[in-house]
C-alpha cells in the first residue's frame, strides 16, 4: 500500500450533472469539464469520468496529468482508445447486471406465455384454452457472454428449471454447477429455445448471428439482444423472421442507434423493440457511481482497479 495523496482531482467529463453529494468523498475535488467546454489552460487532474464514447476534448484533458479514466457505462466499443497515453481505462462492468437480467427474463417469460398476443379486447371464441401458451420450465437458453449480465440471466433461468448453456470466448469456467459453458456457439445453437446475446462488440463478434448461424437454429427461436446491434446481421435476421426460424426478436440494441424513423425494425410484427433502456431501474446510476467509489478507494490506496478494459481486445 502506498501513501495516499492529499487530494485527488476528478475531472467530470461525462455530461451527467451529478448531485454534489455524489462526489462528497474524502480527499476528492471535482472539476466539471463537459464535452462542449474549452479545456482550461491550468487544468490538472488525476482521474477522468467520461462516457463510453469519450468526447472531442478528451485527448486534451488526458494531457493534464491524468492517470486513470473511468467510463459511466460498460460497452466501450465506441471509445477512442487512440487518445489514451498510458492511462488505465476502467468501465462500469457489472453495474447493470440486475436490471438487464430482469429485462431479459421479462422478455423470455412474455414469449413463453405468448404475450401480448393472448391479451383480448373482444369476447373470444372460447374461455380457458389457448394452445399458444408455453413455459420456461424445461426450455433451453443459450447465453452468449458470461459476464455480469450473462451470469444474472443464468441465475434467473436456473431458478425456473431451464437448461442453461453459456458461450464464452475461452475457458469453460461456469458461475453455476448446473450451467454448461462452451466456446463454440455453432455447436450448440440448434438446442436453443431462447438465445441471449450479452457479449461485447468486437471485431470477432461483429455479425456473430449471420445467415450461416441462423441456418442452424431450431425453428421458433426467441432471440434476445442486449449487447450491441452489431452482433446481429439485421438483413439475415429479417429473412429468418419472415420464414419463422426466429419467432420473435426482443431487441434493446440496434445498428445503428438511434434507428432512422422509417427503419423496418419499428414495424415488423415479430420484433419487440426498446430504445436501449434495459439497463434502467431505480438507482441504476447510483449503482454505477458506487462502483466508481469502490475503484476510487482502490486508487487512493494504490490497490488494483476493478473493471479494467483490455484496449487490445476492446472490452
Amino acid at each position: 500500500m502506498t501513501d495516499a495523496p492529499t487530494e485527488t482531482i476528478i475531472i467530470n467529463n461525462s455530461g451527467y450533472r451529478f448531485p454534489s453529494a455524489v462526489f462528497e468523498w474524502p480527499g476528492v475535488r471535482v472539476v466539471e469539464v463537459t464535452a462542449e467546454d474549452d479545456v482550461p489552460g491550468d487544468l490538472t487532474g488525476d482521474v477522468v469520468v467520461t462516457t463510453t464514447e469519450g468526447s472531442g476534448n478528451l485527448a486534451e484533458i488526458l494531457a493534464c496529468g491524468v492517470d486513470w479514466v473511468h467510463t459511466i457505462g460498460t460497452g466501450v466499443d465506441h471509445f477512442p482508445f487512440d487518445v489514451l497515453d498510458g492511462q488505465t481505462l476502467t468501465c462500469s462492468r457489472g453495474a447493470s447486471g440486475l436490471p438487464i437480467g430482469e429485462w431479459v427474463f421479462a422478455q423470455m417469460l412474455s414469449f413463453a406465455k405468448a404475450m401480448p398476443e393472448v391479451f383480448i379486447g373482444d369476447a373470444p371464441e372460447s374461455w380457458g384454452i389457448d394452445r399458444r401458451i408455453g413455459s420456461l420450465r424445461g426450455a433451453t437458453v443459450i447465453i452468449v457472454g458470461v459476464g455480469g449480465i450473462g451470469t444474472e440471466v443464468a441465475r434467473l433461468s436456473l431458478a425456473l428449471d431451464m437448461t442453461v448453456i453459456g458461450v464464452r470466448r475461452r475457458g469453460n469456467v461456469s458461475p453455476f454447477d448446473e450451467m454448461t459453458v462452451v466456446n463454440d456457439l455453432s455447436e450448440v445453437i440448434g438446442e436453443a429455445d431462447h438465445l441471449v446475446l450479452a457479449a461485447p462488440a468486437t471485431a470477432e463478434t461483429r455479425h456473430l448471428i449471420d445467415t450461416s448461424m441462423l441456418a442452424r437454429v431450431k425453428p421458433g427461436l426467441h432471440l434476445v439482444n442486449i449487447a450491441r446491434g452489431t452482433l446481429v446481421d439485421q438483413d439475415a435476421l429479417r429473412i429468418a423472421l419472415d420464414d419463422q426460424r426466429v419467432a420473435r426478436a426482443s431487441l434493446d440494441v440496434t445498428d445503428p442507434e438511434p434507428l432512422p424513423a422509417d427503419h423496418w425494425l419499428y414495424d415488423h410484427p415479430q420484433i419487440h423493440l426498446t430504445p436501449h433502456t434495459s439497463w434502467m431501474g431505480p438507482g441504476a446510476l447510483n449503482t454505477m457511481m458506487a462502483l466508481l467509489r469502490t475503484n476510487y478507494d482502490h486508487f487512493r490506496s494504490g490497490e488494483p482497479l476493478e473493471g479494467i478494459v483490455d484496449v487490445q481486445v476492446g472490452y
